[in-house]
């Protein structure tokens, strides 16, 4: 869609006649009488409060003050016209930004998501900002990033949560993680019962994570009461000390599949299942960019 530009036309008028200096050939450029070209100039320069042109029989030349003006004149008309060229490159999606907010685990599982909307759309700057669960919850409705993704299909703030509006990603169990053991590799793994399976001291996120508070909510339903070793912020960090072996993790399972020196461990009780979820507040407007990662989203596998 190409927006046409407006402009006032007493202003138009005095571009016409600053560029030809002369009210006849201004007038004829587009295609009005001179006269009523004379009233708009007039009218202007009564707005303005100050001659802008001298007349000289035939000829007309900018004054002092209408040098000044036209200068500014031509700036905004610049302006404007280029203010016309974004929203044309915004609906077409070849300009505008977006920023999501993700948790430490949502950015390991969106990475191929971001991937693909940078490959489609590589003109949109994208800026994505880690947080907690509760953090992005209010970010999203303060309006200080358009999307949110979290890894629970429940809010954690109880007051407001109505404003917000939810869309399902995808679905990940989480796992027991540690070092693949190259030398023991079962295909079939069977069950182990969760107090066997814990040998190892765990490494895992810290509690400002709604996936730990679930982690302690799985331990505590269960009576298990396992060494926690190591508490960070960071899942990058986690993974890394874990495949040095030592440590164990939880994980979402599509994450521990992703890294080559990781192997899960199924145990029984299962851990939970979550949800990969996208946020947004339910009045907020919703920019072509903001719109078009919405729609690939909810088609990505």
């Amino acid at each position: 869609m190409q927006h046409s530009t407006i402009f006032p036309r007493s202003l138009r008028y005095l571009l016409a006649v600053a560029e030809h200096l002369n009210f006849t050939r201004a007038a004829e450029s587009l295609f009005v009488s001179q006269p009523a070209l004379s009233q708009q100039i007039k009218q202007l320069e009564e707005q303005v409060g100050t001659q802008l042109l001298e007349r000289s029989g035939r000829n007309v030349n900018l004054t002092d003050a209408g040098e000044i003006y036209v200068r500014h004149v031509k700036r905004a008309l610049t302006e404007i016209t280029s203010a016309g060229e974004a929203l044309d490159d915004l609906s077409n999606l070849t300009r505008g930004s977006l920023t999501i907010g993700l948790t430490p685990i949502t950015d390991y599982l969106t990475v191929s998501l971001i991937r693909q909307f940078l490959d489609r759309y590589p003109k949109i700057s994208l800026n994505t900002v880690e947080m907690t669960q509760q953090q992005i919850e209010e970010a999203v409705l303060q309006d200080n990033v358009s999307i949110g993704v979290i890894f629970s299909d429940s809010f954690s703030l109880t007051t407001r949560s109505k404003e917000l509006e939810a869309y399902t990603l995808r679905t990940d169990s989480l796992v027991l993680a540690s070092r693949l053991d190259k030398k023991n590799i079962q295909v079939d793994k069977e069950l182990s019962p969760a107090t066997e399976a814990l040998t190892q001291p765990l490494a895992l996120l810290n509690s400002k994570f709604e996936i730990r508070k679930q982690i302690d909510n799985y331990f505590a339903n269960n009576s298990l009461d396992p060494l926690v070793s190591l508490e960070s912020n960071s899942v990058g960090f986690i993974i890394e000390i874990v495949r040095r072996g030592g440590l164990m993790t939880i994980l979402p399972e599509s994450i521990v599949a992703s890294v080559e020196d990781l192997s899960s461990i199924r145990i029984e009780p299962p851990l939970p299942t979550h949800t990969a979820t996208i946020i947004m507040r339910r009045s907020a407007y919703r920019s072509q960019a903001c719109t078009a990662f919405l729609e690939l989203a909810l088609s990505w596998h």
